[in-house]
């Protein structure tokens, strides 16, 4: 492909969802947490789940409101479900695309002066070898362009960076919308 590329993602998800485990019993768990899955949503509109290249990260699809898919995950009893998140726009694994995707949402979603704080998961390192370099790209560019405040502490807004391989979930969700079970 020349000139430029398509920032468009081939994947097409709204929850990245990771589970408990190790990396010797990964068979069981991931059957098991996309049994949770399907179980727990089953009442809903379809969803559709995808194993990725990376031990217990499943990507997933609903019809529905990603964030009340979340909920309900979070709500029911579960045992290898860790973490979901909700997410808002998927996009190629390349540090521009990602900050190009999340200042539009950073300014759809947010007001001046609100707080953010960015945090990042990084799966594979063929595009992105920093989490960090990325956390601090993404920082300066939101500061800069959208006039908020970074609060590592206390944020108004969480800027959620999911890399999973080629494929990158970008969330800005309020704090208590990224969801961790103990």
């Amino acid at each position: 492909m020349s000139g430029g590329g398509n920032i468009k993602s081939t994947k097409i998800f709204n929850l990245l969802v990771t589970f408990k485990g190790h990396k010797n019993e990964t068979v069981g768990v991931e059957l098991l947490g996309i049994e949770e899955i399907e179980l727990a949503l089953q009442n809903g509109d379809p969803v559709y789940i995808e194993e990725t290249e990376f031990i217990n990260v499943v990507l997933v699809r609903v019809a529905n409101d990603p964030l009340d898919a979340a909920m309900k995950l979070m709500d029911t009893q579960t045992t290898v479900i860790s973490k979901i998140v909700p997410i808002n726009e998927v996009v190629r694994t390349r540090p521009d695309y990602i900050v190009e995707k999340v200042i539009m949402l950073s300014g759809e979603k947010t007001n001046p002066k609100e707080s953010f704080v960015v945090r990042c998961d990084l799966r594979g390192r063929k595009y992105i070898k920093s989490g960090e370099e990325l956390i601090d790209t993404v920082s300066e560019e939101i500061v800069e362009k959208l006039n908020l405040k970074l609060n590592e502490k206390n944020p108004d807004w969480v800027v959620q960076i999911e890399v999973v391989g080629e494929d990158t979930g970008v969330s800005v969700l309020r704090p208590g919308e990224i969801f961790k079970k103990i």
